[in-house]
């Protein structure tokens, strides 16, 4: 069980990480932008005071409220348990992937896709790591958190930009 609990570590190393690339930081979406959510998307290309439009009339703030509370959302699970943190990821990958999928502005959905993209494959290694830990390859898993944190840190960088 070392082994799990080694890989317990890094995983809350990566997850601090995430905490500090400043994409968590983002404003919480107010009411009106979660309703906007629900509403038929506006056709208008005019700039809007949430921080531009690029034609698909998603501003770059409403697009990055959702993913970004999404992200923010990994950061809460609790890796004292690996298994039981390897399930918590699983949903916060889903809920990341669902929020990128969410993303119309042209700004921001590459970074948004790319961080959604990097979860599902730190997800995936994990759970082989999980499957046989022993073996576990601590350089791989290096590789992926950093996979991870740059497209992170990427995403946060369009949303503080836009």
């Amino acid at each position: 069980m070392s082994a799990l609990r080694r890989i317990g570590a890094v995983s809350s190393a990566a997850i601090a990480l995430l905490l500090l690339s400043g994409c968590t930081g983002a404003a919480e979406p107010t009411a009106e932008s979660s309703n906007a959510a629900t509403k038929a998307p506006a056709t208008s290309e005019a700039p809007d005071a949430e921080g531009g439009s690029d034609g698909t009339g998603q501003a770059v703030a409403e697009a990055c409220a959702g993913i970004q509370a999404a992200v923010a959302d990994v950061a809460s699970v609790d890796t004292s348990d690996p298994a039981a943190a390897l399930e918590a990821l699983r949903g916060a990958s889903a809920s990341v992937t669902e929020a990128a999928a969410a993303v119309e502005n042209a700004e921001v959905k590459p970074a948004a896709d790319a961080a959604a993209t990097a979860l599902g494959d730190y997800v995936v290694f994990l759970d082989g790591v999980m499957a046989d830990p022993a073996n576990a390859d601590m350089n791989a898993m290096s590789e992926q958190i950093t996979a991870l944190q740059t497209s992170i840190t990427d995403l946060g960088t369009v949303c503080a930009a836009g």
